[in-house]
């Protein structure tokens, strides 16, 4: 909750307040939009602490705009460089036109070796192009302030996939889930899903230039396969556990999922896995024809399968950054996660 604040040196009339907001609409640069609506926070009373805390930044930083609101107006907000005091910034239009184009541009076109630009690269290379010295730290705040910040790069089958097939089968999904829900079908993503004793790592919260967190592994890596199908309109999570991926045990899988939903026709959208095609599943297949359907994806696209989605989710949930006693209890912990989605998704449906 927000603290009120004992009274501050800021005073904003209604005009100070609607020009704070149109260019907190308007500007580009996240840090000038969030001092202005800090300012006006300010002025509606509440702490430099309340006010730091809403914005993620430090009461100091809180200050500091308030002090060259006060001095300058909005252009006092949009960063040091246009500050008088100290030294004068060394840095001109053309650098920063430099900063930028090089910052998005693969290091490898321009000859380097190295495939990403880090702040220290991106310094000694201003500092042969141009002659002028900058601080790496302080290039990332100027690159911040042009709305650049570095980003994860995803992988992608592109190339390696029918890119026709991939596009036609998303178009014919889109239409598929326009429908949902409805009474007499359920449309199910299928997938499984290996989890393996060796700990799966996901991102955790640590002091800044505290030792790199360490996890346990064991002598020897076991694995256990999650068959799953999950209910598109509800987010209900059908469940199997087998030691192996096969056509006995995705067989297994369906008569689960048929159990689950035995008064309705199922529509099943899985992958073209080569177990997914066997005699006995393909015989399995044909004999429920009247209420199984299953819609085959193209080879290769498997952000088209909803279900990728909520595997990602549950490994970092419940199998990530612990080493457990045994497969077994690694299984038992993993179910319980499936649980915990099957109760989320029974209260949404009953809520409806």
């Amino acid at each position: 909750m927000l603290c009120m604040a004992r009274p501050s040196l800021l005073r904003l009339t209604q005009g100070d307040r609607d020009a704070l907001l149109i260019e907190a609409e308007r500007t580009a640069v996240a840090d000038v939009r969030d001092a202005c609506r800090a300012l006006i926070m300010i002025d509606d009373g509440f702490s430099r602490a309340a006010v730091g805390a809403q914005m993620g930044v430090h009461p100091s930083t809180v200050g500091r705009w308030s002090a060259r609101y006060r001095r300058r107006g909005i252009s006092g907000l949009k960063g040091p460089e246009q500050d008088r005091r100290g030294r004068p910034v060394r840095l001109t239009t053309e650098h920063l036109e430099l900063l930028r184009t090089t910052a998005l541009t693969p290091p490898q076109q321009m000859g380097y070796a190295f495939t990403t630009w880090t702040l220290p690269r991106l310094a000694t290379y201003l500092g042969v192009q141009t002659g002028v010295t900058a601080q790496p730290h302080y290039l990332g705040r100027l690159l911040r302030q042009m709305n650049l910040n570095r980003r994860r790069p995803k992988h992608v089958l592109e190339g390696k996939r029918d890119e026709f097939l991939h596009d036609e089968a998303k178009a014919e999904l889109a239409a598929i889930k326009q429908g949902l829900p409805t009474s007499e079908r359920v449309v199910i993503s299928q997938d499984e899903a290996e989890f393996h004793l060796y700990p799966y790592l996901a991102l955790i919260w640590g002091l800044i230039g505290s030792p790199q967190p360490q996890v346990r592994t064991p002598g020897k890596n076991q694995k256990h396969v999650l068959y799953g199908g999950l209910n598109l309109a509800t987010g209900k999570l059908t469940a199997t556990w087998a030691p192996t991926k096969s056509g006995p045990h995705f067989i297994s899988f369906l008569e689960a999922l048929l159990a689950d939903y035995p008064d309705q026709n199922v529509l099943l959208i899985t992958d073209n896995g080569s177990f997914h095609h066997t005699l006995k599943v393909d015989a399995f297949l044909d004999e429920h024809r009247a209420n199984l359907e299953v819609k085959w994806l193209p080879p290769y696209c498997p952000d088209l399968n909803d279900i990728e989605r909520t595997w990602r989710k549950l490994k970092a949930s419940h199998a990530s950054n612990f080493l457990f006693n045994s497969l077994d209890n690694l299984v038992d912990n993993v179910q319980k996660g499936v649980d915990e989605l099957n109760a989320l998704a029974a209260v949404i449906t009953s809520t409806d």
